[in-house]
């Protein structure tokens, strides 16, 4: 009895794992209409395979459909393989087997996959796992602590990790200690984590990524760290802008900065006028950007009114400054050029003097864009932002009406940047 079952382990061991040299597995693609992708790793045993001579092939009825070797990527420090696989139908069922070229042995894989015209399947930091045994999808967080520090409250709720530490700590400088389910991994912006050894700046809150050991499954932590009976400062808000305080186009992006987290902060916790605010967004416990629209033509503002949004203490902040813009739609129009003396005589100095008003403030009135009687000189002086002296020069020798006109094509603009409409308007000088 006991020959029946070694020689039965035997058989189905052999059946799992064949001996043999680089197999010489081959596909013609062009012999296929359609195309499926996997961004995959290769574990044998509970080892990931590394070795670019290592490599897996997909079949279809015991015809090769995909062929592919270990690639290192090194911005990842990860070993994966780009599989293409080819058929004809939709729904196929795609079997694997991996060349283990340390041991020269080619394992079958139990599960398979239906094949999906030009799908894709896993990516670099989430790969699919093609694996003997199959790997775990598990992805449970049993524990979390920081080194030093057994015994502190500490509460999980809604994958929010909470945690006080003891007055005064160095929340800078902080490891965190965890356990997870079989074979599951902690990142951080994409960077293993260690349990026991890897440090981190919890000065912020920070996002942790529980990878399952087949990576099929990918949860978030957020860890907070506050420290016991510490002082908060009263929240201080200072609002600032990117643009002038002339505006045209909508939204306008302010950034919020605080000195101190915040609770729960909304739209109605923000005071405008002739504005609405249409988004939020929380780029960390410090710092919105805040979307707000003009309702309206004219001028509008912003600020957080005091007590407006409350720190961890629940004490309301100071009141923020206030920002203020005009929404301008319209553009400049040019009113009228007259002479600065209606009784003003070409004299000597062969020149005369006109006065160019605009409908409001303006901005790039150059001498260039005035055109008069050949041989004319020109020469701006500002009066006001709105009100401009021309001096028409070198006309001694003109006979016949002096006029000054304002070319067409100008870059004259208001202070939002609206270009003047084309006007022209004479005025003569006998």
């Amino acid at each position: 009895m006991m020959k029946k079952y070694l020689m039965f382990f035997f058989i189905g061991f052999c059946a799992v794992n064949t001996s043999a040299q680089s197999p010489n597995w081959t596909v013609n693609s062009a012999s296929y209409q359609y195309s499926m992708t996997f961004t995959a790793f290769l574990n044998v045993n509970g080892t990931t395979l590394t070795s670019s001579e290592d490599k897996v092939a997909a079949f279809v009825n015991d015809e090769v459909r995909g062929v592919a070797n270990v690639t290192y990527v090194a911005s990842v420090d990860k070993y994966v393989v780009f599989l293409s696989v080819f058929a004809n139908t939709s729904g196929e069922t795609i079997n694997f087997k991996i060349f283990n070229s340390l041991n020269e042995t080619v394992i079958n894989i139990d599960e398979t996959q239906d094949f999906i015209i030009d799908g894709n399947m896993g990516g670099i930091f989430q790969s699919y796992s093609i694996a003997n045994p199959t790997l775990s999808n598990e992805a449970i967080l049993n524990s979390f602590v920081f080194s030093g520090f057994p015994n502190v409250t500490q509460t999980i709720n809604n994958n929010i990790i909470d945690v006080v530490l003891p007055a005064n700590t160095d929340v800078t400088n902080l490891i965190a200690e965890y356990s997870l389910s079989t074979g599951a991994h902690f990142f951080v912006e994409n960077k293993k984590q260690v349990s026991g050894t890897t440090t981190q700046d919890f000065t912020n809150s920070i996002i942790y990524k529980i990878l399952s050991e087949n990576e099929a499954v990918l949860l978030e932590y957020e860890v907070k760290v506050t420290l016991e009976n510490a002082n908060i400062d009263s929240p201080e808000i200072v609002l600032k802008r990117d643009t002038s305080s002339f505006v045209k186009q909508a939204p306008v992006f302010i950034n919020m900065e605080t000195n101190v987290a915040v609770l729960d902060f909304v739209t109605e916790d923000v005071s405008l006028t002739n504005a609405v605010v249409s988004s939020i967004k929380n780029e960390n416990d410090l710092f919105y950007i805040l979307e707000i629209v003009p309702i309206q033509q004219g001028e509008f503002s912003i600020e957080i009114l005091e007590n407006a949004v409350l720190n961890t203490d629940n004490e309301g902040n100071s009141k923020s400054n206030k920002l203020a813009f005009i929404y301008d739609l319209v553009p400049p129009y040019l009113i009228s050029i007259k002479k600065k003396s209606p009784t003003e005589e070409i004299t000597d100095n062969d020149s005369l003097e006109f006065i160019v008003i605009f409908s409001e403030d303006v901005e790039n009135v150059f001498s260039s864009y005035f055109k008069s009687v050949p041989f004319a000189t020109f020469s701006v002086e500002k009066e006001s932002d709105s009100r401009y002296l021309v001096t028409v020069s070198n006309i001694e020798s003109f006979i016949g009406a002096v006029s000054l006109n304002l070319k067409s094509i100008n870059t004259i603009q208001d202070k939002a940047g609206n270009l003047l409409l084309n006007s022209i308007i004479n005025v003569h000088q006998n």
